[in-house]
Parts: structure tokens; sequence; C-alpha cells
């Protein structure tokens, strides 16, 4: 009687899950950090101030607050009355923070009783580029309760988040522009979940012009 030798079975092994390449997206620059801080003084004599120290500048029939300016960080301060300053024009939250209190210190240079309270990032403005156009027309159709779009008005398209509140300024070249957050982090995660989910699904590839004119007029003809 022939034997006959059976194969051995192989296990079956399981397919291997590659876990999805994650895009990376478009970087982020921070434009303006704007951030208030008070003085620690109720009442303020802006007319004073600006007539004894030339450093400061008041016209109070243009605008209802003082101006100071310090070169490093580049920077521009409003003093109100009431003891509160605003801080615009830093780059970054530290330089924000530094620039603020080198006001308060010219400030005590000047033998003016201040000092450096409640210091708070109010918002932080940043741009992006995504590197294509965008059909603006459509995510404004399929996204419209997020969505405001007047091109006759405005060239860009707004789109409001609501968890965090940022604004996004979204334009036809491609340019977006970020406001309303007060932390870094709710633009580096709102920005990446808004570009994966939302905004790359617009990418135009048809139309070739970045022009917000001729967009505009494109669009009416379709």
């Amino acid at each position: 009687m022939v034997k006959v030798k059976r194969e051995r079975k192989r296990p079956k092994t399981k397919p291997i899950q590659l876990a999805p390449v994650q895009e990376s997206t478009p970087p982020y620059k921070l434009q303006n950090v704007v951030a208030t801080f008070f003085l620690g003084i109720d009442r303020i004599d802006l007319r004073h101030l600006a007539q004894t120290y030339p450093f400061v500048e008041y016209n109070p029939s243009k605008f209802a607050a003082a101006t100071v300016r310090i070169l490093k960080p580049r920077t521009t301060a409003l003093i109100f009355a009431s003891g509160k300053m605003v801080c615009t024009g830093a780059k970054t939250e530290q330089e924000a923070r530094l620039a603020s209190r080198k006001y308060v210190r010219v400030l005590q240079r000047y033998n003016v009783p201040v000092s450096f309270c409640d210091f708070d990032i109010q918002n932080i403005v940043a741009s992006a580029y995504l590197g294509r156009t965008m059909r603006l027309m459509e995510l404004s159709q399929q996204y419209g309760a997020y969505v405001s779009y007047e091109p006759d008005l405005f060239p860009g398209l707004v789109f409001r988040t609501t968890a965090p509140k940022l604004v996004f300024l979204i334009f036809r070249s491609g340019k977006v522009v970020i406001t309303g957050a007060k932390r870094r982090q709710d633009i580096d995660d709102t920005f990446g979940r808004l570009y994966h989910s939302v905004l790359k699904h617009f990418f135009d590839t048809e139309g070739s012009t970045g022009n917000s004119s001729e967009y505009r007029a494109m669009t009416r003809l379709t």
C-alpha cells in the first residue's frame, strides 16, 4: 500500500492593516497677535499724558485713545482713559507679552504710576496658502449654514466655525486668513480639520484663474 504524503496546510495569515497616510496640512504664519492688559489705575488723563511726553500721540477728535509705539518688537499700543491698553502688531504670543511689559516700563521710567496687570491674548491672526484655486461658489452652496459669500461686496468667502469660534476668510486664489483665535492650538486643530474635511474637496481642477473678478464673471455664466 502506497502512502500518500499529505501536504501540511499553511496557517492563514491576516492581511496587514496599513494605517492611512495622513496628508499634511498647509503651513500657516502668524501675522498679528492682539493683547490687552491694565495699568493698575482707574483713570488716566490722556491729554496731560500727550502734552507731557513726546512719545505719546493723542487726537481725541479722531480716536478716544492715545497711541504709543516701540521698535523692538515693532508694535503699537493704545492707551485708554480707563487704564486699559491694547497692544497690536506682535508676531507671536511671547512678543505680545514682551512688548506689553516694555510699554509699562516706558511709562514707569517717566514716573507715571502704572503697573502690569491682567495680560490676556484677545485675537491671533494668521494666514495660509492652499496652493490651489478654490471653488468658492460650490463651497458656499454646500455649507451655507456656516458660510457667508457675497462676491459683489467682498471677494472672500467667510467660513465660521463654532467650537472654537474662528473665522476663515477664503479667497479664490487659495489664500486663507484666520482670525478670532485666542490660542495657537485652536488654529492648529481647527485649520487642520477644516482643510482635510472641507477645503481640499473644493479645489478647482478646471478653472485656472485665481482672479476674484474673473471667477465671479465665470460663475455668472454657468
